[in-house]
């Protein structure tokens, strides 16, 4: 650059020698004005591009050439081949079931023995005949009993024995004031007897005679002598004989 700027200085200079040989008399000298330069600007140096990747297309390929389709034959058809049948086996036959058997309720508690906390001989009497029943009406409850002994003459009436009996659960009104008697005993029309006590309609729950029945044998000293005997009365038949034996 600063090459430039000398050889435009020395043109300038040679440019005025030239002149003034030309020239003739000398003029005053006048101020020559130095031309101003201005420096051109700084050039910029090209930057390098980097070379780039050129693209080269593949060759195309070569078609293959198109073959003309061949048949091809079907290959025959195999024959059905007969499959044996095959046993099936039956699944065993299964037992029905069996149903449910109905629980049975347990059975009830065996009564208490009346008897087993009695002191002496225990309860020596128990029912060896009947009952049974006559028709009356039904207008009244008679017992005929007969108390004996058959270990002693065959059957001897015993004597000064009596009954509680109770109707539906409900003690009747039975006095110990009448007992049995010894000696000899009544004919009655459903059997010997020698203890009788009539109860009427009025003293008995439900005013008939039809009902359910529980009694038992007191001694002479009024303590229980025999377990419960039950019986049921059928309507129309309040005649009642037992007969109850000591053996």
């Amino acid at each position: 650059m600063i090459g430039l700027l000398a050889a435009a200085i020395l043109a300038v200079l040679a440019l005025g020698g030239c002149a003034a040989e030309k020239a003739g008399p000398t003029p005053t000298p006048t101020k020559t004005q130095m031309p101003t330069f201005t420096p051109a600007p700084p050039t910029e140096t090209p930057t390098e591009v980097p070379p780039t990747a050129t693209h080269t297309p593949l060759p195309s390929p070569t078609e293959a050439p198109t073959l003309a389709p061949t048949e091809t034959p079907e290959p025959p058809t195999p024959e059905p081949t007969a499959v044996p049948p095959t046993a099936t086996r039956r699944p065993a036959a299964q037992p029905a079931p069996k149903p449910a058997q109905p629980t049975s309720p347990p059975p009830p508690p065996a009564a208490a023995d009346p008897c087993a906390n009695i002191g002496g001989d225990g309860c020596k009497f128990r029912a060896t005949g009947g009952p049974t029943f006559g028709e009356n009406g039904g207008q009244e409850l008679k017992l005929q009993f007969a108390f004996i002994h058959s270990g002693i003459d065959g059957g001897q009436p015993q004597g000064s024995y009596f009954v509680v009996l109770e109707k539906d659960g409900q003690r009747l009104p039975i006095s110990d004031g009448v007992r049995s008697v010894p000696g000899s005993p009544s004919q009655g029309s459903l059997g010997k007897y020698n203890y009788e006590y009539t109860l009427g309609l009025d003293k008995l729950p439900g005013n008939t005679v039809a009902g359910n029945y529980t009694l038992w044998v007191l001694d002479g000293n009024g303590e229980r002598d025999s377990r419960n005997v039950t019986f049921s009365v059928p309507a129309n038949s309040g005649l009642i004989w037992i007969q109850i034996d000591q053996a």
